[in-house]
């Protein structure tokens, strides 16, 4: 008898805090979840309600003396019962006030709330004291990891991860520190390299798409260096007046908009028709490079700068070809040992050192682990090189026929997306 009073009044308890809940706002909700510090509704787009939530983070959780900052989080709500997609950003949020109708392919495929976090370092989720030192992948997702526990209290379905490019990184990551919090995770496009200066992007682009598209962009380029007495004044005029801050001399900043060209291109499966011929004049050539090889890659302002240093202590990046260039590049650029300090580091005394401690980790989690994770790769994406190695039962691999950085699930073929799909909402169906 004393059993069962216990558990009527755990059920009549349980009534309430529900009943409570549901007379609270949405806006009231978030405003009670711990370490949220502000909620702003905002116009919702493609979703029922829209907000913009601040939460207090540690700026290194080893040691919480280092002080806070705030991290914003975007929330698309539908409804507190449906799936949530999870949008894990490798970068900056996409400014929700100016782009209303941001929603994950998954969050529509599986019609489901949508959560964006930004990354730390990035945006307006900085620390005001950047200390370099703590932008780290396991305080990236121990960030999220305390957003996500505090937001499942409002939404108890399952997640879903996803991202695309760096973002799938984080996605990756977040699954390896911890497993726990995600259902199924949909990294798109997400590379995994193996040192600062990763070659096997060279390798694959040598054989990426015909031998004639490949020397189109080779003559390309031969050709912008052979012009750099016409064209790198006008670039360099474009980047002062854009205020652009470099690190190493213009030419050299010349010379790797030019060597950059080809990754770029694959990467955003430029058409082979866009490439300038020849014999175009300098005007045509100077306008190609602005939409395609533009200096603001290597911007010190650049937001891009937090990327640049995870790639040097943790990430990895992509190397350089300066073989068919080498006579036609200037002698900053020869004598360059250190391309990432050289073009992309932030200055000052900081310990820059890379180390494959995080690669181990992802490629040992990759091989042992029973999270489910599905990844999309584009098959003419320079970043495809990096791709990940493992196709197991519970890590399936799909890559886009002549896709590049920018290929979703929509644009397989029916019988490929309907394998995708079953792969994600089976897995989904599991305890």
């Amino acid at each position: 008898m004393k059993v069962n009073k216990i558990m009527i009044c755990s059920i009549l308890v349980c009534m309430s805090l529900n009943m409570q809940a549901q007379c609270l706002t949405m806006e009231q909700r978030f405003q009670k979840l711990q370490g949220v510090v502000s909620v702003e509704q905002i116009a919702g787009g493609q979703f029922l309600e829209k907000y913009v939530l601040f939460f207090k983070q540690y700026v290194d959780y080893n040691d919480t003396t280092r002080g806070t900052f705030l991290q914003r989080v975007i929330v698309g709500h539908l409804n507190t019962d449906s799936l949530v997609v999870l949008h894990t950003h490798g970068y900056n949020a996409a400014d929700p006030k100016k782009r209303i109708a941001v929603r994950d392919e998954l969050a529509e495929l599986l019609n489901a709330n949508n959560v964006f976090i930004e990354h730390r370092y990035f945006g307006e989720s900085w620390p005001n004291d950047t200390n370099w030192n703590y932008l780290t992948t396991q305080n990236a997702a121990t960030d999220q990891h305390r957003i996500i526990t505090e937001l499942k209290k409002i939404y108890t379905n399952k997640w879903v991860s996803t991202g695309g490019s760096k973002d799938g990184i984080t996605s990756t990551l977040l699954s390896m520190y911890y497993p726990k919090d995600i259902a199924v995770a949909v990294p798109y496009v997400a590379p995994f390299c193996l040192t600062t200066e990763d070659m096997r992007g060279v390798s694959f682009m040598q054989k990426c798409g015909t031998p004639e598209k490949r020397e189109r962009i080779r003559r390309f380029q031969l050709e912008a260096l052979e012009r750099r007495d016409s064209l790198q004044p006008r670039l360099k005029h474009y980047a002062d007046s854009l205020k652009m801050v470099f690190g190493s001399p213009f030419d050299m900043i010349y010379d790797f908009c030019i060597l950059d060209y080809d990754f770029g291109f694959w990467m955003r499966g430029v058409k082979e028709t866009e490439i300038p011929a020849a014999d175009a004049s300098n005007d045509v050539y100077y306008e190609h490079l602005l939409k395609y090889a533009n200096p603001d890659l290597f911007d010190h302002k650049s937001a891009h700068r937090s990327y640049y240093v995870q790639a040097q202590k943790e990430l990895g990046c992509y190397g350089y070809d300066y073989e068919p260039f080498r006579h036609l590049l200037c002698q900053n650029t020869l004598n360059c040992k250190d391309i990432m300090k050289a073009l992309y580091l932030p200055k000052g005394d900081w310990d820059f050192t890379y180390s494959d401690s995080t690669r181990s980790k992802v490629m040992n989690f990759l091989d042992t682990t029973s999270c489910k994770l599905l990844y999309i790769y584009g098959e003419t994406d320079a970043w495809t090189a990096f791709r990940i190695p493992q196709h197991r039962d519970n890590i399936r691999q799909y890559t886009l026929p002549d896709g590049c950085h920018y290929s979703k699930i929509k644009q397989f073929n029916d019988s490929t997306y309907t394998e995708i799909m079953s792969y994600i909402k089976n897995w989904l169906k599991d305890k």
